[in-house]
């Protein structure tokens, strides 16, 4: 009797950098109770999917958006844990920036005060992909994953990107198989897997 898997033998697409998967996603951490935390919060939120027609426009609402997590973070009223979350934010308004080494110290200061805080882990890996730092991405999403980020589908779409420019392809594809499964009405990770070319492998039992 035969067993079949499915195999990546290789990626249609991989005939230059540009065909590649643009940059790796970053997450938001909700604050509330008004003010210049949950401004920034929103904004960080909307960054993710904000396209203006103007780009100097753009540009000036985002940092108009930095400007108000600054505030939040200069106030002196907020917890230890809001000012966190407020960090964190602030790093994913830089990452849409690409200003992603402003963004990582932004990150790396969050862990600071949470050590454990899945999503800085996740979005720490996802600014160290988008700069070319694949194998340490690949160990702060994965860091991320085990504390049990909430949006998992953006951690694993991101671990495709890293595997990918590694040459890793099985994994690669196998993550963006993950994220699509995870959040089926996403349609990123499954335009990713469109590119790759696979087929069946028979195993003997």
């Amino acid at each position: 009797m035969v067993r079949m898997k499915a195999s990546v033998i290789g990626a249609a697409a991989l005939v230059g950098a540009f065909a590649l998967p643009m940059a790796a996603k970053a997450q938001a951490i909700a604050v509330f109770g008004g003010g210049y935390g949950e401004a920034c919060w929103r904004a960080a939120m909307a960054s993710v999917l904000i396209h203006m027609d103007s780009a100097t426009e753009e540009a000036n609402w985002k940092r108009d958006a930095i400007s108000t997590c600054d505030d939040a973070l200069s106030g002196g009223v907020m917890g230890m844990q809001d000012r966190t979350y407020t960090l964190v934010n602030r790093g994913v308004l830089e990452m849409s920036r690409t200003n992603y080494k402003v963004a990582q110290d932004n990150f790396k200061s969050a862990l600071k005060s949470m050590p454990k805080l899945a999503e800085a882990h996740v979005d720490l890996g996802s600014t160290m992909i988008n700069m070319q730092e694949y194998e340490e991405g690949v160990t702060e999403t994965r860091a991320g994953l085990d504390l049990k980020t909430k949006e998992p589908e953006r951690a694993y779409f991101n671990l495709g990107i890293a595997y990918e420019y590694l040459g890793k392809l099985q994994e690669a594809y196998d993550s963006y198989k993950q994220a699509a499964l995870i959040n089926p009405k996403w349609n990123d990770p499954k335009e990713q897997m469109a590119r790759f070319v696979v087929q069946p492998v028979n195993l003997a039992k």
